[in-house]
């Protein structure tokens, strides 16, 4: 299985070949479901739809064999049943065959087309929950990228010192720090000795977190997304002071990272940014409303379509649940709304969401009440 980065998912978006198959179905990690093989049971369903589907298209029953062969295979697969999360997304066609097993409860559905349907992992991928956590201590550096649905572990130590002796030395107790920490159950650190570090080994933490910064930096130049911290009061203001990385943020995770698990850390994190990441959903939502006056924002469907393929839009805001089927005519660049799924018609829904962020546009998906324009599926807020 791949990972499900943003590099993957533009890889698969630039995908064009006929018998193009796309397959989401909802799983579980645990439970009577996992134990009555309800899972196994759905995608067998629709891997018999998409049979069906595919002789439609006038293939022979040995070339349908070929194409879903790999699917059909990860059924009797057992160890991958049991390591299921909240959804599964799988890409298919005569040439490719992947799956992704994601942390994102999708709606059941399958897909055939010259490309594939990609608009359920967007809220994966999203930037709205986006960020990176530095979870830091003498002891110990540990870098997380941060998505809505998961915390992932980030590799770094080619980068990164692991700790402070790698910096300073291995005697540098015995020669600067006159103080020894131990921990509450809070994990706060508490001080002993002389009540706080000395000045001397103020410098050397801070000679220790230029270390951290370098590598961080090397990993986050072209980056722009938050950045926290999770460390131990005292230490805060010693790796401000020696950070570079402009996106920082100011609030940080009290507490001795080394006694928190990822999943904590995740939850807290996700807290801490809510109003950071909502403040920018609101303020695109408020952009949008302002530029009506000015045509730099639209909500008429086959106008917003059209100007994702163009390039145009800045943030898109897509109707949770919606679809739109049609066809876009490339001879005169417009959009054909059409009642449904038949024939050459392809979701434009689809076409317009994949297309924004291929153009490095933002998109989200939005409960019917949250959309600036409620009456419309599509809403736009334009670049030009």
């Amino acid at each position: 299985m791949k990972h499900l980065s943003a590099e993957r998912f533009h890889k698969l978006a630039n995908i064009r070949q006929a018998h193009c198959i796309s397959i989401f179905i909802p799983t579980h990690r645990a439970g009577m479901e996992v134990n009555e093989l309800v899972d196994q049971k759905h995608l067998k369903n629709k891997i018999k739809a998409v049979r069906e589907e595919l002789r439609t298209y006038k293939l022979k029953d040995h070339e349908i064999d070929k194409i879903l062969r790999p699917a059909e295979k990860i059924l009797e697969d057992t160890g991958f049943w049991s390591s299921q999360m909240e959804g599964l997304a799988i890409f298919i066609n005569p040439e490719l065959f992947e799956y992704y097993t994601l942390p994102v409860g999708f709606e059941p559905r399958t897909y055939i087309s010259d490309h594939f349907y990609l608009e359920p992992l967007i809220p994966y991928l999203n930037d709205n929950g986006h960020f990176y956590l530095l979870a830091l201590s003498l002891k110990d550096v540990r870098v997380y990228e941060g998505f809505p649905h998961e915390l992932k572990h980030l590799v770094l130590d080619e980068l990164l010192p692991a700790r402070l002796e790698e910096v300073v030395g291995f005697d540098y107790q015995q020669k600067n720090l006159q103080f020894r920490t131990g921990h509450t159950d809070s994990g706060q650190a508490m001080f002993h000795g002389h009540g706080a570090p000395s000045e001397q080994a103020k410098k050397e933490i801070f000679k220790f977190f230029r270390g951290v910064n370098q590598g961080m930096m090397q990993f986050l130049y072209d980056k722009n997304h938050p950045l926290i911290l999770a460390a131990v009061d005292y230490l805060v203001p010693i790796y401000k002071e020696a950070n570079d990385y402009k996106y920082l943020y100011d609030e940080f995770l009290p507490g001795n990272p080394e006694y928190e698990k990822p999943h904590q850390l995740h939850q807290k994190a996700k807290a801490l940014l809510k109003d950071h990441f909502d403040g920018k959903r609101r303020e695109k939502i408020g952009a949008f409303e302002e530029a009506l006056a000015i045509k730099r924002s639209s909500f008429r469907e086959e106008e917003v379509i059209v100007a994702a393929i163009n390039g145009r839009i800045d943030t898109l805001f897509i109707r949770k649940g919606a679809e739109i089927w049609g066809i876009y005519e490339s001879e005169t660049n417009q959009a054909v709304v059409r009642e449904k799924q038949e024939g050459q018609n392809v979701s434009l829904v689809n076409m317009a969401a994949v297309n924004t962020i291929l153009n490095s546009g933002t998109v989200y998906i939005l409960e019917p009440d949250e959309m600036p324009e409620p009456s419309a599926r599509l809403n736009a807020l334009l670049r030009f």
